[in-house]
């Protein structure tokens, strides 16, 4: 058998939407929790959203965020749900 590879393909912008909707939003509560911070503190925040269903309350993601001495605020990725809460 052949060695896994690892592959990164762009996604369409209609099949994106919805994923990059999710992180912009995430983005938005790690802003305004740095925004709290003193000015030139390095951080950085895990924003869970989530979503009400019939069943109970789902995870849609946890996202990472760190800002910069400058204030500029970057995504540090994408982490599994049972990393901060399995």
């Amino acid at each position: 058998m052949a060695d896994p590879v690892f592959l990164t393909d762009e996604a369409t912008p209609e099949h994106a939407a919805p994923l990059v909707d999710l992180i912009e939003e995430a983005g938005a509560a790690a802003t305004a929790h740095f925004a709290q911070l003193p000015p030139g503190e390095e951080a950085a925040a895990y924003v869970t959203l989530t979503a009400p269903t019939l069943y109970g309350t789902v995870p849609l993601g946890i996202w990472g965020f760190q800002r910069a001495a400058d204030g500029a605020v970057s995504l540090m990725g994408a982490l599994p749900e049972v990393t901060l809460h399995g």
